[in-house]
């Protein structure tokens, strides 16, 4: 039996749409903000820590650890900071030194994506070192 040419462009047409919304829900969400910046220098004490994503990510599959001077990585618990869930926000007490946040994020049935934050915790009451935030 002849397939209609009709037939033919509605089920290419369906399996593009199918593919173009798959890629869609499966793209590893990227980092486009951060605070602190890399390479921004904060004072000592209660620094808040918030990221923002281009999509949704998952909360609860994503993975904050933070490096500092003592060679320790802690481990930060955060929340979404907006009800898109397009970013985590947390707060920790640090001392000066450098310190470089380590993230792992993923969009809901996604696959993983990580990276890196450096900046540097300066004692309170020092000012910013020239270019500098």
């Amino acid at each position: 039996m002849p397939v209609s040419r009709v037939s033919t462009l509605r089920l290419l047409g369906v399996s593009l749409l199918g593919c173009v919304v798959a890629a869609r829900a499966f793209a590893a969400p990227v980092l486009v903000h951060a605070t602190p910046s890399a390479g921004q220098h904060v004072p000592a004490g209660n620094v808040a820590i918030k990221l923002g994503y281009n999509s949704v990510i998952d909360p609860f599959r994503a993975r904050l650890l933070l490096l500092g001077p003592s060679g320790v990585p802690q481990l930060l618990a955060a929340s979404p900071s907006d009800d898109e869930q397009q970013g985590l926000a947390t707060t920790v007490a640090l001392t000066p030194g450098h310190y470089v946040l380590h993230w792992r994020m993923r969009a809901p049935g996604g696959s993983p994506t990580e990276g890196n934050v450096p900046f540097d915790v300066d004692p309170a009451g020092t000012p910013a070192p020239a270019g500098g935030k």
